[in-house]
This record gives structure tokens, sequence and C-alpha cells, in this order.
């Protein structure tokens, strides 16, 4: 195992140094995306101080911006060479899209728009790992209690704490034109995106949404305080589907992806 870690952070660092426009990661992606809306001034706290919120005016309430929670398998995951070390894992992802750096900062990238991946949680301590050492991503290794996307459960333990989500489907696979609110996770998932404040691109997912297929869900969620962010709300929450309203729960359907 110990090998097999290093080889694949040996060959991630290459790639992601020597790479310039080139993709280095590859995979397929079914997953569960749900956007939550939460006050401006609740999530203002969930960023780094460089950072503030970019304002959305047309598809969520006044006052109020969304976090995302991405609950997911990745299959065939991972350098594009070689193909023996790609893999099959669990992946959840706790963001917030739409920032920016501060205009006080002044970089070259002060009017960029990111998606902020603030917490992973994977089944794999080489996935986990090689996040951390590579990316410097927030990732850490959890126990999947139940995870089957077939049966529409989602649920891991993490130091005891507990993340519990149940999907029903509410309609027919499609293509993601079928469903005009999906179009905002196509925004979101299409956001050049990092996972620590230091190093503000980590990396840019290009996602095949044209051969993609989608369906709406309905969800429930429950999640244990400090699992993801402590001003997270507790408690049940519950979302009525992607036919129901923009950037409500979708299920994607092994979208093929990139990154560099």
């Amino acid at each position: 195992m110990e090998a097999y870690i290093f080889l694949r952070c040996f060959l991630l660092l290459a790639l992601f140094h020597g790479s310039n426009q080139a993709d280095v990661i590859i995979g397929h992606y079914k997953a569960w995306w749900a956007a939550v809306t939460l006050p401006n001034t609740t999530v203002q706290a969930m960023l780094p101080d460089d950072f503030e919120l970019v304002t959305i005016k047309d598809w969520i309430p006044p006052g109020t911006h969304p976090v995302v929670l991405e609950m997911g398998m990745e299959h065939d995951c991972g350098p594009v060479w070689p193909k023996p070390l790609q893999s099959t894992f669990m992946e959840f992802k706790y963001e917030i899209p739409f920032i920016k750096r501060k205009d006080i900062i002044k970089r070259k990238d002060s009017e960029a728009t990111f998606n902020y991946k603030s917490i992973i949680y994977v089944d794999s301590e080489a996935e986990s790992f090689a996040s951390r050492e590579v990316y410097r991503l927030n990732s850490s290794v959890v126990k999947p209690v139940n995870v089957s996307l077939e049966n529409g459960a989602y649920e891991f333990n993490y130091n005891d704490l507990m993340f519990k989500a149940f999907f029903t489907p509410k309609g027919a696979w499609n293509t993601t034109d079928a469903y005009p609110g999906f179009k905002q996770y196509i925004n979101i998932m299409n956001l050049k995106w990092f996972g620590s404040p230091e190093l503000t691109e980590c990396a840019q997912h290009h996602y095949d949404f044209t051969s993609a297929k989608i369906r709406p869900a309905a969800m429930t969620v429950s999640v244990d305080h400090n699992l993801l962010s402590p001003m997270f709300p507790q408690g049940v929450r519950r979302f009525l589907g992607l036919d129901t309203a923009p950037g409500e729960c979708s299920e994607t359907s092994r979208v093929g992806h990139s990154s560099r």
C-alpha cells in the first residue's frame, strides 16, 4: 500500500506541475448533487478571510447563498497514465461556489469566480493522502455505513459523526437540457476550484455534460454537528427535487470527467 500511495502521488505531482493545459486526471462520476441555500452572513463566515461571496440574483432567495453537497462515487478515476493506478472510491464534497477574492487583495485572479471545496471525505487512504499532498485539500478518510446509489442511500461515519442521506427518484433519466434547472449545476461544476487558500486554483473539472444522463430526486438529509462547517444547520432537511426548483436535488449517472 505504501508503494502504491508513493507512486500515485509522484505521478500526480509530475503531471500536475508539468501539464500546462493538459488534463492529468480522468474518470466517471455517479452522484447526487444538492444545493442548500443559507443566509449570506452564515456562508460568508465559512470562507477563508481573503474571500467574499459573489452576489447571485436569479435562482435563489434574496440574501442567501448556496452551499453544495456532492454525494458520489468515482469510477476508474486517477492519473491518465498508467491505467492500473485508476481506482473506484466513495467521494463526498462540501463546497461553496461563486466566491472571489476580496477587492483589497490585488492579484491577477482578483476578478475570477471560484468554487471552494472546503471538505472532502473519501473511503480510501490512498486517495485522501494524494489529495492532501498533491492538491493540499482538506481530505479525510471515512467509514461507509450504507452507500448504495442503486438503493438511494448515502451514509458514512467520521469519528463517530454521522452523515445520512436518502433519495427517491422523481423522474426519468434524460439529457441535461431536459431539466432546465440543472443549468445551475453546470455553472457550478465548470468553475475553477480550490481547497486551500494558499493555492487559489487547484484544478478545473471538464465534465461531459452532453452525454450525461440526469434525473430529479427527492432527498432527506441529516448531518451531525461539526461534520461539515460548524455553521451548517443541524437536524433533518428535505429537498423536493430538480423538477420543482433550480438547484434542488439531482442524480447524475456516470458522467465522464477530466481535470488538471
